[in-house]
């Protein structure tokens, strides 16, 4: 892994969150080596007011400080934010992350000041990575054991291959990852703004039942999508949301 964006070292661009309704790379812009941008001189010092202690406004504080600016940051209850990790008496150093424990890679500005931090990462134990080893999906009074995806009855398998043909036949999905991966803002929001006006006001789940790949299987395979998650969690709980 390279160290410095978390990417595999497999020669490909990586995919980072350069998303197509703003495109901007965010990542070069904090790593360029003249700094994100300049104050005169007789404004050092001054303060300015930062309200919310999360990451965000951390984040915020540290670079106006940067800049030669004074921040003052106004937090209600708790440095941190959604970010929460939380020792407990009586334990031999043992923190549970109660908050946000989980970053995809494709964070690249997020890794920036982890880096600078100097903050140890490992991969998130995703079920069947080497990371979890194992997984157990509880489904309709059945249990099922896997090490690996072959361990899985033929259901799940269609369902992953039908979300996946869903992605590519009803949303470029390939092609939108190889213009963020070329950082093509033309080419990135040609294929973007074809896809909000035929799906800004219909549901994900339109989405899903109507695509020719679960069109053609059982409403269980629908069921099976939403209530186990494919490539992340359970889907069901976004199916009313707008695509």
């Amino acid at each position: 892994m390279n160290k410095k964006n978390r990417h595999p070292a497999d020669g490909k661009k990586p995919i980072t969150i350069f998303g197509p309704d703003f495109p901007f790379a965010f990542d070069d812009w904090l790593e360029h080596p003249a700094g994100l941008g300049s104050i005169p001189a007789e404004h050092h010092g001054e303060e300015v007011a930062i309200v919310g202690a999360g990451i965000a406004g951390l984040v915020a504080a540290y670079e106006l400080m940067k800049l030669g600016l004074k921040p003052v940051v106004y937090e209600a209850s708790k440095l941190g934010g959604r970010l929460r990790s939380q020792p407990f008496n009586g334990t031999d150093g043992v923190i549970a992350e109660l908050g946000g424990m989980r970053f995809p890679v494709s964070s690249t500005a997020f890794y920036h000041y982890v880096d600078k931090l100097g903050l140890e990462t490992k991969p998130f134990p995703n079920p069947l990575t080497p990371a979890s080893g194992s997984t157990v999906i509880d489904l309709e009074g059945q249990t099922y054991y896997a090490e690996k995806p072959t361990d899985l009855p033929q259901l799940f398998h269609e369902v992953a291959d039908a979300w996946a043909d869903a992605l590519e036949s009803g949303a470029q999905f390939a092609d939108i990852q190889q213009a963020i991966r070329d950082r093509d803002v033309p080419r990135l929001k040609e294929l973007w703004n074809k896809l909000v006006p035929l799906w800004d006001d219909r549901t994900f789940y339109d989405f899903v039942a109507t695509s020719r790949s679960f069109a053609k299987l059982s409403f269980q395979h629908r069921e099976v999508f939403g209530q186990v998650g494919f490539g992340t969690g359970g889907w069901d709980s976004d199916f009313p949301n707008s695509m």
